[in-house]
């Protein structure tokens, strides 16, 4: 053998036990999840960073996961407003709702319920939130803090209910949603 031959079958050698690594290390991140630890916890325990634990779970639940969290669901949002359909970005906000409600597991659950990345529009931002602490209310659990938020300056019809139908969007709009300046008629989220 070579010292090239040697080169490249140690080389080879040190990929495959890199992989290895990989996957045992994505093994451990998963039943540390399981067990209901945090990210950060998680990463102070493996000696990783937190961004790298968070990237390897969706990594880990990127093809095994049919349900949208309210992180896919800001991101989705994000898009679709960029894009100019906001019909859309709300269709997209009450099937991860209904996603939500659908959630057994604890551990999908709290993955649901993780700080979102803004959407870009506080009016979006806030109504993403208010509908989230409310499907928490419903369940029975506590809404995580990110879901606090403050009134909108001005008021918000996301759905066409101004104009002539305000009145009726309006006597039709759960507190969770008029308190913050939301019109949204409570019966958007029962068909998405």
């Amino acid at each position: 053998m070579t010292f090239e031959t040697e080169i490249a079958e140690r080389s080879r050698r040190a990929d495959e036990l890199v992989r290895q690594g990989r996957t045992q290390l994505r093994q451990v991140i998963l039943d540390a999840r399981r067990r209901g630890f945090s990210q950060r916890r998680i990463a102070a325990l493996t000696g990783r960073s937190q961004p790298e634990v968070g990237r390897l779970l969706r990594e880990i639940d990127a093809p095994a996961r049919t349900w949208m969290t309210a992180r896919d669901a800001a991101e989705a949002i994000k898009a679709e407003l960029g894009q100019g359909d906001e019909d859309f970005a709300l269709r997209t906000l009450i099937g991860a709702i209904n996603d939500f409600r659908g959630l057994r597991n604890l551990v999908e659950v709290q993955d649901f319920l993780r700080r979102p990345r803004p959407t870009g529009d506080q009016r979006w931002d806030t109504l993403l939130a208010a509908s989230v602490a409310q499907a928490c209310r419903r369940r029975k659990i506590s809404p995580p803090k990110w879901t606090h938020r403050t009134p909108l300056k001005s008021w918000w019809f996301p759905s066409n209910g101004g104009g002539l139908l305000a009145a009726r969007t309006m006597s039709r709009t759960p507190i969770d949603f008029s308190r913050l300046g939301i019109w949204l008629d409570a019966s958007a989220f029962e068909t998405a």
